[in-house]
């Protein structure tokens, strides 16, 4: 009856774990992503990166990609929950500007934020959190990893 048991467990995380994955590979592809603002396509934006128009909810910078490897979505839309993991052609220290920057215009409001080496941002919306995280690319840009999950 254990033995069972585990594998019903197993089949249903696999499962969920396969279908998070399948809602990102939809959510990243299609069209060229558009500049949330002007001054992002001035951070050397690119016209041929993936589109972000499923993340309705958080800023995405046209001069990043999805990160598919380091990514697991579960939702869509504005219900969204997991990690978003972009690689951008921009500096840690231009991320950070945009996110600081934009974040507020898509309704999040600040509670912490951390500017260093590696740093880190915390934003809330309604019954949401975002962490965002900076860190320099391997050889330049930036990688960016965006969790977020319920409150509480």
């Amino acid at each position: 009856m254990k033995l069972r048991h585990g594998i019903y467990s197993v089949a249903l995380v696999a499962s969920l774990v396969l279908g998070g994955c399948e809602n990102l590979s939809h959510m990243a592809s299609g069209s060229s992503a558009k500049a949330t603002s002007s001054q992002d396509s001035s951070n050397g934006g690119s016209a041929a990166s993936p589109s972000f128009n499923k993340f309705t909810d958080i800023p995405m910078p046209s001069n990043s990609t999805v990160d598919m490897d380091r990514s697991i979505i579960f939702g869509a839309s504005d219900a969204w929950t997991g990690r978003l993991a972009l690689n951008s052609r921009g500096t840690p220290a231009q991320m950070y500007d945009f996110y600081e920057r934009e974040m507020p215009n898509f309704g999040w409001s600040k509670v912490t934020v951390v500017r260093a080496d590696v740093s880190v941002l915390v934003y809330d919306r309604e019954s949401r959190v975002a962490t965002i995280k900076l860190t320099g690319g391997s050889f330049s840009g930036s990688t960016v990893d965006i969790t977020v999950s319920p409150k509480g």
